[in-house]
This record gives C-alpha cells, sequence and structure tokens, in this order.
C-alpha cells in the first residue's frame, strides 16, 4: 500500500477537484483516493504544493479551513486564485524564503504572525535539491487535543460524562477552582473527580495526564 500511495503522489498533479494523470501506466486511482482519505483523517493541516508556482495541490479540511480567512482559525496564509499566499508582507518575505529553503531540499519552520498572534506552519519538501518539486505545509494544531481523541481516550479509560469534562478543562489549562466554578459544583468535588482520572488513566499526576493527552493520535474533529 505505501508503494502505492508513494507510486500516486508522484505520478498525480492535483488542481481543484480534478485528478489528471501525469504518467498513466502508473497512475492508480484507487491509490490517490486512499491518500486523500487518509489526510482528512488527520486533525493537523496537511496541504501539497508546488514550489516553484505556490499552485495548491491538495489540502485536507483543516488546511482549507486555516486558509480560509476565518478569524477564529486564521494561519496567516491564504488561498488565491490556487496558490498560496501570506495575509501581511512580513508574512509574504517569511513564506518566500521557506520555499527557497525548500528549493534546496531544506525543511524550515514558517512563523506567521496575524492579528497579534503567532502561527508556525512546517514547510517539507518532498523532493531533491535537482528538482523544484513539492513541498508538505503541516500547519499546527489549533489546540492540544481535540474532542474527538480526546472523546475516545476517556471512554477507553471508563471515564465517566463528569470526569470528561473535567479532563477536558483540564487540558485546556484550567485550575481545579476554575473547573469547579466553570460546571458549579465545590472544588473538593473537581479534586476527587481527578484523582478518579489519574487513578483510571493510571497517571501520577496532572502533568502525566495531560502530557499522555498531548501525545494522542490527531484524529480530524469534522470526521466525528
Amino acid at each position: 500500500m505505501l508503494d502505492s500511495l508513494t507510486s500516486a503522489l508522484a505520478d498525480t498533479a492535483w488542481g481543484g477537484g480534478d485528478t489528471v494523470a501525469v504518467a498513466p501506466r502508473r497512475f492508480q486511482p484507487d491509490a490517490t483516493a486512499m491518500l486523500r482519505c487518509i489526510i482528512e483523517h488527520v486533525d493537523y493541516g496537511l496541504a501539497l504544493i508546488s514550489i516553484a508556482s505556490r499552485r495548491l495541490r491538495l489540502a485536507n479540511s483543516p488546511a482549507l479551513l486555516a486558509m480560509s480567512g476565518d478569524s477564529g482559525h486564521s494561519s496567516g496564509l491564504a488561498i488565491v486564485a490556487g496558490e498560496i499566499c501570506a495575509l501581511t508582507p512580513q508574512g509574504e518575505r517569511a513564506l518566500e524564503r521557506s520555499l527557497t529553503l525548500a528549493r534546496t531540499g531544506v525543511r524550515d519552520l514558517l512563523n506567521v504572525n496575524k492579528t497579534g498572534t503567532r502561527t508556525t506552519v512546517a514547510v517539507v519538501p518532498l523532493a531533491g535539491p535537482e528538482d523544484d518539486g513539492h513541498a508538505l505545509l503541516i500547519f499546527a494544531k489549533p489546540r492540544l487535543c481535540d474532542a474527538t481523541t480526546l472523546a475516545l481516550f476517556a471512554r477507553s479509560c471508563d471515564l465517566t460524562a463528569a470526569e470528561s469534562n473535567v479532563l477536558a478543562a483540564v487540558c485546556e489549562g484550567k485550575r481545579p477552582h476554575e473547573v469547579a466554578s466553570q460546571h458549579g459544583v465545590q472544588v473538593s468535588t473537581v479534586r476527587s473527580q481527578l484523582l478518579s482520572i489519574r487513578q483510571k488513566t493510571r497517571s501520577g499526576s496532572i502533568r502525566e495526564l495531560v502530557q499522555t493527552v498531548s501525545l494522542l493520535p490527531p484524529m480530524a474533529r469534522h470526521l466525528a
């Protein structure tokens, strides 16, 4: 399967919703469809672009949302006439620098400032220095752990609904008294729930618990 996906990626150009076979002899539509399906299940935004033209070839829903201009999800990048660009002159210079490095086969972290926040996008070249080729843009996650993965983790550990809510709040950085205020219960109740969560997840501390959650697989929210 891996060989089939790699072959499809090498032999196929993506533009909008159309798939164009560059090398019909090796083109495998089933592998291409599988590749599209795979990246849709990943919570990280993933976008494939041509380094030379910046043209978008393939992207999953989180990446499209990050480049949609939605203020709540903006990455500082946008899609204009099918090509990737930055929303500010500073971001444009940073993007050009990352793509210049990609042309030489060097990976880079693109930091784009937008509306007072800083977002990070990894730029990973998929071809050697001798070929302009393509680059994979990997967008930073918007949160520590998405609701889908957290719900599956809670279910696998037999957490109650109340414990699941407490876990979600703690992973958002809230302290016990803030969780108690949010849910209208006593702090002692929240502390008891945290103890139960730690026991069920076999975590020695809240810090260890949050670390465990942060390492969970990034499963896409929109397919929940």
